[in-house]
């Protein structure tokens, strides 16, 4: 008599579960209506469709005109991006070992005033040259991105990029980059290694050797190779990310740093990013010893200097799309920047 209410609790609980949707299948949902309600619904839907699209198209058109005025605003910084090629504004000094130009010559030109140029952009060959990054003295030393770091004397923005995907850098090719070039460790103020793989380790070599960053770009760049689960593991604190103490020793290393870019723009990268890479508290801690921090899709120019300039940039924004110079924006966009103007 005791175990058959226990039984038939046990079937209750199994009938409830089965009947939740705990494997994420499609359901459907089945209504009955009349014919005319069911056009009138179709036509509500639609309609709503197009005001949606369209105002994700104000919204693309609103953050294009606002990225350009942005980067104007800026005063003329180097600015790298994908999403926005046609804002972007070239180092000082540019090297695609991919180009024509390089595949015909035997070594890199140096500019004649290398030793006063501020900034560099250097995009290496992964498939002939990715060993650079690993450490490798000869490599390193026989390497054109070498050869040019040393003469650059007075450089101040680095920025790295690889025609591989996460090609990646160890310490030890820093330890051998400010080794070689030990001016870096004074002159260098902005960092851009982003799209590369960067171990947790690495992080720490970056604050110790250079330590007048005051911009530090290494979006998209934790792995997730190196959590607890992996083969990588390494012996981080229990419950710790392996990117978390890493992390905080670098900031804490860099008194002068102002803007730390991390990427992971979208939702499914950041959901990686928490999950095996670095702990959400860590992040609010970082965000608390810095000035900036952002997870951003793409590379993007620095803030605007204060409200009123951004305000003013808006409105010249909608400005630029109700005028549509340019021709890329479509009528019911510009009905939505006018009516955001008036």
């Amino acid at each position: 008599m005791i175990g058959l209410p226990i039984m038939n609790l046990k079937m209750m609980k199994m009938m409830i579960l089965l009947m939740q949707n705990w494997d994420n299948d499609e359901e459907v949902l089945i209504r009955v209506m009349k014919e005319s309600e069911f056009y009138k619904e179709r036509a509500n839907d639609q309609k709503y469709l197009e005001q949606a699209r369209t105002q994700a198209m104000f919204d693309a058109a609103l953050k294009n005109e606002m990225i350009k005025l942005q980067v104007e605003d800026s005063g003329g910084k180097v600015f790298y991006s994908r999403l926005y090629p046609d804002c972007q504004i070239p180092a000082e000094f540019e090297f695609d070992e991919t180009t024509t130009e390089k595949k015909d010559s035997d070594e890199l030109v140096l500019p004649t005033n290398v030793s006063d140029v501020k900034s560099v952009m250097y995009k290496i060959d992964h498939k002939v040259n990715g060993k650079v990054f690993s450490g490798d003295a000869e490599i390193m030393k026989g390497s054109d991105l070498m050869k040019l770091l040393v003469e650059c004397t007075s450089l101040e923005e680095l920025y790295l990029r690889s025609s591989g995907f996460y090609t990646s850098i160890d310490s030890t090719f820093l330890e051998g980059v400010t080794a070689a070039a030990p001016h870096l460790c004074e002159t260098l103020k902005v960092l851009s290694i982003n799209g590369f793989e960067i171990p947790p380790w690495t992080l720490k070599v970056i604050g110790k050797n250079f330590p007048n960053l005051t911009r530090l770009d290494i979006s998209d760049s934790f792995s997730t190779d190196y959590w607890s689960g992996s083969d990588n593991y390494s012996d981080h604190e229990s419950g710790a990310l392996p990117y978390d103490g890493p992390l905080l020793e670098c900031v804490g290393d860099l008194p002068n740093l102002r803007r730390l870019d991390l990427g992971h723009g979208d939702q499914e990268m950041q959901r990686y990013l928490f999950d095996y890479e670095l702990g959400y508290r860590t992040l609010r801690d970082v965000e608390g010893m810095i000035h900036l921090v952002t997870l951003d899709r793409d590379n993007m120019p620095e803030p605007f200097s204060s409200s009123a300039r951004e305000d003013a940039a808006r409105a010249k924004a909608f400005f630029q799309i109700v005028t549509n110079a340019s021709g890329n924006y479509s009528e019911s966009v510009v009905e939505l920047a006018k009516k955001e103007m008036y």
